[in-house]
């Protein structure tokens, strides 16, 4: 009886265990700018996804607020959030505070990308505002590899069919800015 009594409570330590480690963020925006390029080559995005795996992507072609911006929902499946979970580990960014490298050191020009991880405190009764965990656009040297990996991810998270639009209306814009 003893033994089944240890057993139970191992079980019900491990589950609940396991269940607080999967509420362990709540959202995510990763965000993506092409960097200093003549106005028709420029674009940014954001790309927000929550942890029950909707998502959202919101894409801006040139500098200008008169440039045409696109906003696109889409589900993402559990399986695919599962290995954002594993990514997101591999980050190290809920772990420890990513440091940028002196600026001296920041390259001049290129892509910048960055990405916030919320986590929300899951009792309703403590009035806290939620942590944020945000990565620097410039990060030191034995983070980049873990950074680039979530980053690569999440890119590859955005549906086909989302991908084709933004290349077309991309490509459009580029072919009338330059008439």
């Amino acid at each position: 009886m003893k033994n089944i009594l240890v057993l139970l409570a191992l079980m019900l330590v491990t589950v609940s265990c396991s269940k607080s480690q999967d509420l362990q963020w709540t959202s995510l925006i990763y965000d993506y700018s092409a960097g200093p390029l003549p106005p028709p080559f420029h674009h940014q995005y954001s790309i927000a996804i929550n942890s029950d795996g909707s998502a959202n992507m919101n894409y801006k072609l040139g500098y200008d607020e008169s440039d045409p911006s696109y906003n696109y929902s889409f589900k993402i499946e559990p399986d695919k959030m599962r290995e954002l979970e594993v990514k997101i580990k591999e980050s190290q960014l809920l772990d420890v505070k990513i440091e940028s490298v002196p600026e001296n050191e920041h390259p001049v020009g290129g892509p910048l990308s960055k990405v916030r991880i919320f986590r929300v405190n899951p009792d309703p009764n403590l009035d806290q505002p939620p942590q944020v965990f945000e990565a620097p656009y410039f990060p030191k040297k034995e983070f980049v590899a873990g950074l680039i990996g979530l980053y690569d991810y999440i890119d590859g998270l955005v549906p086909e069919d989302v991908s084709m639009d933004i290349n077309a209306k991309k490509t459009e814009f580029e072919s009338k800015y330059k008439k």
